[in-house]
């Protein structure tokens, strides 16, 4: 989980992975836009990323993220390592997500879900990476599978060419604000996003505010439930309600969550999507509650998508 909350924030949702349950967000990678080709045979019928298709390469990370006219979602996520051949297992960072909006239930399904062997998992191969045009090409076979259900996909002749992929998240937009002191020091991030994921079976619709520094190896961020109204919420990460997040680099395990604080939101429009709100926050990392950092006056004003 603490990888899982960790990739959602610095990737700004676009590491939906492991057991997240929520649709891939493009936000860093210019949403609606084909920059190549994205395509494979899903049960052996055709799929084309004809909605959008693109990729990242940050903080570590190789994302390549696709989506169809109609409503279908695939994101893989590697540990960059260049041009490579790339296992997905349920013992590597490297794993696929699949959504199909069509299905009763769109909770994802991913390689490296599964009780017996055979159930997910497979191959990719990054077969180029122009750096300078920033393109990157490659290959892919694999299962996704779905543990709640028993639900598999199969995935082959995967393949992406000359994909253009982002290095930087977007610069903040200059209408959306937010700042905050970490351990007592003004900070304010390059990049902010205000992400809306819907409701999924019994997770409510959330909103996600996350700020990032240009290349996402830092990040403090607040998720709260779609429905928010004004008022005063406590922030604890083990609600799974309100809830602080603050990275410091690039390593998942430094990752903090917060343990108690305060969020207060001080108006909330629905129907153009702005929100604002103070918070504050003791963040600590989950497996080792000796490393903490104080997150104090919070302030964000941002539309979310």
């Amino acid at each position: 989980m603490q990888k899982l909350f960790y990739s959602l924030l610095v990737v700004s949702g676009l590491l939906l992975l492991n057991a997240c349950q929520k649709e891939i967000d493009f936000s860093t990678s210019n949403p609606g836009a084909v920059t190549g080709n994205f395509r494979a045979k899903i049960d052996g019928n055709q799929w084309v990323a004809n909605s959008a298709a693109s990729a990242n390469r940050m903080n570590g990370f190789i994302s390549i993220l696709g989506r169809s006219t109609d409503r279908k979602y695939l994101q893989i996520t590697l540990t960059d390592s260049g041009v490579h051949n790339y296992t997905l297992d349920d013992m590597s960072m490297n794993a696929a997500s699949y959504i199909d909006s069509s299905l009763p239930s769109p909770i994802n399904l991913t390689s490296n879900q599964g009780v017996n062997p055979g159930d997910a998992g497979g191959t990719v191969r990054i077969t180029s990476i122009d750096t300078v045009n920033k393109k990157i090409s490659g290959t892919f076979s694999f299962k996704v599978f779905r543990q709640t259900d028993g639900l598999q996909r199969t995935m082959t002749e995967g393949s992406f060419t000359n994909l253009a992929y982002a290095t930087t998240l977007p610069p903040a937009s200059s209408s959306d604000t937010f700042r905050v002191k970490i351990a007592g020091t003004s900070w304010i991030p390059q990049s902010v996003v205000g992400v809306k994921t819907p409701a999924v079976g019994p997770l409510p619709a959330m909103i996600a505010i996350i700020a990032n520094n240009a290349t996402a190896t830092k990040s403090v961020g607040v998720s709260m439930p779609a429905t928010i109204t004004p008022g005063t919420y406590v922030l604890d990460f083990f609600s799974g309600t309100h809830i602080g997040q603050y990275n410091p680099d690039s390593d998942p395990s430094h990752s903090q969550a917060s343990t108690s604080g305060e969020l207060i939101i001080l108006s909330h429009n629905t129907t153009t999507k702005r929100i604002r709100g103070t918070f504050r926050f003791h963040a600590e990392e989950l497996l080792n509650p000796t490393a903490f950092t104080e997150i104090t006056e919070g302030y964000f004003a941002v539309t979310y998508q």
